[in-house]
């Protein structure tokens, strides 16, 4: 009877040892970023690979097969070997994408353009204001302002909504940061611009520097 007693226990303890080893030891499927990935691009095969993976070390919103991630847009930076989160994706390209929450009208366009913190209202800017945009043609043409050759600034854009504020690394200028961290320094501005403007801009990206004036209309 003893015996019978002593072998029951002795199954019941056998088994929860086998499930509690089970459980520490079966793997989970989990995507990695092959490489770097920066914001808006669209992922591909190749960007990404399915690992083994122990389940109690990834989140529930990490994605675990190739076709979750496959043809969607990384919304926020993840870094080669990161895992790759739901949160970090998105299914089409808009201004969500970059941080400021702010829609892009219909027939516009997200464009970055370089600019100095001194030539975008002191760096003070921020997602939602709307600027007049000014190209100055030869910016590395050194002349002084009073010089008769110096070039004049064109006007290319008027009340053109700011989109978002990058440093020189792509990421997001932090507003808090008042311009006291050298990395946090704004390097490139985003504008929503019509479509029609694209060619304008693009040119002068190329051939120009920029400076914006903020709208107070």
């Amino acid at each position: 009877m003893r015996r019978g007693l002593y072998l029951a226990l002795f199954v019941v303890l056998s088994g929860i040892a086998g499930l509690f080893y089970y459980s520490h030891t079966r793997q989970a499927t989990a995507l990695v970023a092959n490489h770097d990935l920066t914001v808006g691009t669209r992922i591909q095969d190749s960007d990404i690979a399915v690992r083994q993976v122990n389940p109690g070390s990834v989140g529930g919103s990490v994605l675990r097969s190739a076709d979750q991630a496959v043809g969607q847009i990384v919304s926020f930076p993840i870094l080669e070997g990161q895992f790759v989160d739901a949160r970090e994706v998105a299914p089409m390209k808009n201004a969500t994408l970059l941080g400021s929450g702010l829609d892009i009208p219909p027939g516009y366009r997200i464009i970055g353009i370089p600019i100095a913190p001194a030539a975008a209202v002191g760096g003070v800017l921020k997602p939602g204001d709307q600027v007049d945009v000014m190209a100055i043609p030869n910016p590395s043409r050194q002349v002084s302002p009073v010089d008769p050759q110096a070039p004049a600034p064109v006007m290319i854009g008027k009340n053109i909504l700011v989109i978002g504020i990058r440093t020189e690394q792509g990421t997001e200028v932090d507003q808090a940061d008042h311009g006291l961290n050298i990395s946090s320094k704004p390097a490139s501005v985003l504008l929503a611009i019509p479509q029609t403007d694209e060619t304008t801009y693009a040119a002068a990206v190329l051939a120009a520097s920029f400076v914006l004036a903020l709208s107070t209309d």
